[in-house]
């Protein structure tokens, strides 16, 4: 019953933020804010484009880091920060940009079964999510170039985007996990991202 319940929260979680991001990237896209102008047909246009790149972008992201470390013998769920993501839609609305802090995998610090390396385990959890974005990101620009789709590269380059920033080493990110356990691993990873977003800009 518990277990269920927390299924329940963690989906529920995981549908709220990314109908919130899709929201906040379309009503970025259509416009420079309420005093900018917003072009609200747009936005409309825009939203099922958003929903299908952040289905994966997003969602993929999460679900590895979480798939990652219960395999490895952690528990581990998404949780929705309410406090922040409510910013993916208001930074938008009012700026025109997004700033994104849906929420995050939240994973138990200690082991649940099994044994292994602490220090390995740290940074195969933490490049989970920006390595999905990467394979995703590739698999884009395969299907842009294979059908001259502009939403493909927009999948594409959002992806890329978000592996790179996530691999900054900057404290919170995926990056600052990954440079302090395997510093020539993360330096391989974020050049590559880096690549991927420089090729796709």
């Amino acid at each position: 019953m518990y277990d269920q319940h927390l299924r329940k929260r963690e989906l529920i979680d995981l549908a709220i933020a990314l109908v919130v991001l899709s929201i906040g990237f379309a009503i970025s896209m259509a416009g420079r804010g309420i005093f900018g102008g917003i072009n609200w047909g747009l936005v409309a246009r825009y939203l099922p484009v958003t929903f299908f790149v952040l289905l994966f972008a997003f969602i993929g992201h999460e679900l590895a880091h979480r798939q990652v470390a219960r395999r490895l013998g952690y528990f581990a769920m998404f949780q929705a920060d309410y406090t922040l993501l409510p910013l993916a839609i208001i930074l938008p609305l009012f700026f025109g940009f997004v700033f994104a802090a849906p929420g995050a995998v939240v994973i138990s610090p200690f082991r649940l079964y099994g044994r292994g390396d602490e220090r390995r385990d740290v940074f195969y959890i933490a490049a989970a999510g920006p390595l999905a974005n990467v394979a995703f990101a590739l698999l884009g620009i395969l299907f842009m170039e294979l059908f001259k789709s502009g939403i493909f590269w927009f999948f594409a380059y959002i992806n890329a985007w978000l592996a790179f920033f996530n691999m900054l080493p900057l404290p919170t990110l995926d990056g600052s996990k990954m440079a302090k356990s395997n510093f020539i691993m993360w330096l391989i990873l974020i050049i590559t991202a880096g690549w991927l977003v420089y090729i796709l800009w």
